[in-house]
């Protein structure tokens, strides 16, 4: 065999020793496989232990400081909810605020607002009460709807009457019950007659007779559907 033969077939085997070791396009395909694989693996991981972390972090917050400042909240305000209870609203004033403000994000200290701003009310500073009550958002129907006609309170007490009848009738639109209804469609219809609008009157009247004429707040209905359609006849 020449030279050139000896070198010739060497320069084959050396070729195909090289195919032999190149990955095929279904290699090059498995491994591209494999690497989206471990890449997705990756991005789960990162996604679960977010969840972990954002998971663990919640129950520390609600565990480890806001439960912890409720229960401290609680016991804060109890004597001045004792003293909000005997109507003492001038003793309320001297820490309720303050409590209020302190503990605001809680559920005690939003109920420590509410009764500062009872207790502005009644000892005649509207401004303040104004500022407190509209601040309240209770979660408890009767409760929102209470706070929210007494918003329409203070406005009567300043000779407000457009404004104390939008918010008695949001207060109707909150109520949870027969006898919070009627007892801010009474209220309202009261501002309607001191406004001389009797026909109004009458309707909220006539309202309570037709959808809750089976609680005992509404046992008197009749007398206020008389004297509305009374002085509507004197007009």
């Amino acid at each position: 065999m020449s030279n050139n033969e000896i070198v010739e077939n060497e320069d084959q085997n050396d070729y195909i020793e090289q195919e032999d070791n190149s990955p095929s396009g279904m290699s090059l395909m498995v491994d591209k496989i494999k690497n989206w694989v471990n890449t997705q693996n990756k991005t789960a991981v990162i996604a679960v232990s977010a969840v972990l972390i954002a998971g663990i972090g919640f129950g520390a917050y609600h565990f480890l400081y806001k439960l912890p400042r409720e229960k401290e909240a609680m016991v804060a305000i109890y004597p001045v909810q004792e003293l909000f209870d005997v109507d003492s609203f001038r003793m309320v004033l001297k820490d309720g605020p303050k409590l209020a403000e302190k503990y605001n994000g809680t559920k005690a200290g939003e109920l420590c607002a509410y009764m500062a701003g009872m207790s502005y009310l009644n000892t005649g500073n509207y401004k303040k009460a104004l500022d407190f009550l509209k601040s309240v958002d209770f979660d408890d129907a009767v409760m929102n709807s209470q706070a929210t006609g007494n918003i329409g309170d203070v406005y009567v007490e300043m000779k407000d009457l457009d404004n104390a009848v939008e918010y008695y009738n949001k207060a109707i639109s909150k109520s949870g019950n027969d006898f919070s209804t009627i007892w801010w469609r009474k209220k309202v219809a009261r501002v309607y007659e001191k406004k001389n609008d009797y026909q109004s009157a009458l309707e909220q009247y006539e309202s309570i007779k037709k959808n809750n004429s089976e609680d005992e707040a509404a046992s008197d209905i009749d007398k206020y559907i008389a004297k509305a359609k009374a002085k509507l006849d004197s007009y």
